[in-house]
């Protein structure tokens, strides 16, 4: 199995389902919000939190269900993230999945609110959406967990504290792990808790999650440093080159190039191994672990 026999498998459907989450049917002015969040949402990419979404519950249930809401809300949420990363007071990009950025199709000013839109619909959503698949205390559990992933004690915190990084002899991979376990690493392990949490009653499975999440996270994170390094405009789909002009603290300026291929392979070890111990066939989670690893470090086994 490989990432596009997974994305052939599950992403129809999905992408029938995100889109109708995003129909809001304005016929006056605000219609150009609703614009610029399909530009957005709808711009092409690999969909790889809705996939880890829907293996996480194949691997515990054998089936899907649940993991289609998560997967749209996070999907929501990343791209209200990447809206609002790329505005010239962040990241400043003017590209994104080799498209315009929001901000650069649509304007500054619709794109903060596109961004606003999609971080407060989410919640609406989710209230409607997950009371279909389990109770109520599990639904408001979820989602208070989720919010916790996306503010200051996850996604947001995280964005700071990168922000107010750079690189300098002082800095360690601890305060390194800690940027990104919060800026990537907490919506990323959201795809893996909160589905765990909606599908199965045992808590040990939830540990167990937690820990892939975590792993999968730094993962990313590190294979992203990479790439920024190593890839080109048309191969990453964004401005590549950034992490070193802005002087930012990443995997790369701390490690170098080969200690931080070192440090994904070990991250990216310590999940598969995890992998192993769930109930149902989790090859899909194992693909899309080696998918994200083989794409900064070819070759490597």
């Amino acid at each position: 199995m490989n990432l596009e026999s997974l994305q052939n498998s599950y992403l129809p459907t999905f992408e029938i389902a995100l889109k109708k989450a995003i129909e809001f049917n304005l016929s006056d002015e605000r219609n150009i919000l609703e614009k610029a969040i399909n530009y957005s949402v709808t711009a092409p990419g690999k969909r790889i939190r809705p996939l880890i979404c829907l293996a996480t519950e194949k691997s515990l249930t054998g089936s899907i269900s649940v993991g289609i809401p998560i997967g749209i809300a996070i999907e929501l949420i990343h791209c209200y993230s990447l809206i609002h990363d790329d505005l010239p007071a962040m990241d400043n990009d003017d590209f994104r999945r080799g498209k315009p950025t929001c901000h650069k199709a649509f304007g500054e000013d619709i794109a903060i609110l596109a961004g606003d839109v999609l971080n407060t619909y989410v919640f609406e959503y989710l209230a409607s959406e997950l009371p279909k698949y389990t109770s109520e205390k599990k639904t408001i559990d979820g989602i208070k967990t989720f919010s916790s992933n996306c503010g200051i004690h996850g996604m947001a915190g995280g964005q700071v504290l990168d922000l107010k990084s750079n690189h300098s002899t002082q800095a360690s991979l601890n305060q390194l792990q800690q940027i990104h376990n919060l800026k990537t690493g907490a919506l990323l392990k959201a795809c893996f808790t909160l589905v765990s949490t909606i599908a199965s009653e045992d808590k040990a499975i939830h540990s167990t999650m937690e820990k892939i999440g975590h792993h999968f996270g730094l993962l990313f994170q590190i294979i992203d440093d990479i790439l920024d390094e190593t890839s080109s405009l048309e191969a990453l789909g964004k401005s590549p080159g950034k992490d070193a002009m802005q002087n930012k603290l990443t995997y790369v300026s701390l490690l170098g190039l080969d200690g931080a291929k070192k440090e994904a392979l070990v991250h990216k070890n310590k999940g598969l191994e995890l992998i192993q111990t769930l109930p149902y066939s989790a090859s899909e989670l194992s693909t899309i672990f080696n998918y994200i690893f083989d794409i900064g470090v070819p070759n490597v086994h």
